[in-house]
């Protein structure tokens, strides 16, 4: 089995009985944290990258790249030698090079932020980098459904459409035709016959058909078990849910993450490279 957002949100609202306007407009906020625990959880090799960059001399700080999910390496070109940083928490590099105006050949990084990688100490040199690191894939709130309308007159690439009836919003992303338009998969169901407005554009037009949700997800289709009871952990928690219920979904969460790594046929083990991070390797 395997959800596409319409059906995860059906399954989600099935289970906590709640259809409540606010709930269902925050399901993707649910679906994307629940993604992120998943991936977080099991760092498997299909979603590893390298990424080849240079660290500035005289700055601390190495960005990385927009899809960036968790470290796996970071290497410097040194006299021609590769040399692998060790991968430590922010406080150690934060404490042994306190004064960012101290350099020297990098020997340590940790995460900064979620654009930032902490080198220590700062570089004295403008070094070429090689950073290896898991990735997002797809997320499901990113999946598309057309929308058959009467026409598509000057609504706009990018812009929120609202049905006047159904009060659901989506954001357009292309309009393949004068009659069609393609819209991110919305958190509730727009009604045959309703008027849609653009909140850019001011153009108005009536739905004649909604497509079907057909789009799936890496995780949605590998990971299914798992993202449900994520999201209805994040969904439990916007709802101030019963102790009881969170205990008993974080337990098949672990449940599901346990039967995924097995799916990868991976073990958990640590090195001086990646330390406090999960090193994937086939047994």
């Amino acid at each position: 089995m395997s959800y596409t957002f319409t059906t995860l949100r059906e399954a989600v609202q099935d289970y906590t009985q709640n259809e409540e306007t606010s709930f269902v407009a925050n399901m993707g906020m649910f679906v994307e944290l629940a993604e992120e625990r998943v991936l977080k959880s099991v760092q498997l090799n299909e979603f590893q990258k390298n990424a080849a960059g240079t660290m500035a001399s005289g700055n601390q700080f190495l960005n990385v790249p927009s899809d960036f999910l968790a470290p796996f390496s970071l290497s410097i070109t040194s006299s021609s030698s590769y040399v692998f940083l060790m991968f430590k928490d922010l406080d150690y590099v934060q404490t042994y090079n306190p004064n960012p105006a101290t350099i020297g050949v990098p020997k340590y990084y940790a995460q900064f932020d979620v654009n930032n990688l902490l080198i220590g100490p700062t570089p004295d040199a403008a070094y070429t980098t090689t950073l290896s690191y898991f990735y997002r894939p797809a997320s499901l709130t990113e999946s598309l459904l057309v929308l058959t309308v009467g026409a598509t007159g000057s609504f706009t690439n990018g812009e929120t459409i609202t049905g006047g009836t159904s009060g659901v919003v989506s954001t357009i992303k292309s309009i393949p035709s004068s009659t069609t338009l393609s819209i991110l998969v919305p958190s509730g169901t727009f009604t045959d016959g309703e008027t849609i407005t653009g909140t850019t554009s001011g153009a108005t037009t009536t739905v004649t058909s909604t497509g079907a949700d057909t789009t799936v997800s890496w995780t949605s289709e590998n990971a299914e078990i798992a993202l449900l009871y994520g999201t209805l952990i994040e969904a439990s928690t916007y709802m101030k849910g019963e102790q009881d219920v969170m205990a008993m979904y974080n337990s098949r969460f672990g449940e599901a993450i346990s039967r995924l790594k097995n799916f990868g046929e991976a073990e958990e083990v640590s090195d001086e490279y990646r330390t406090g991070q999960i090193r994937r390797q086939k047994s």
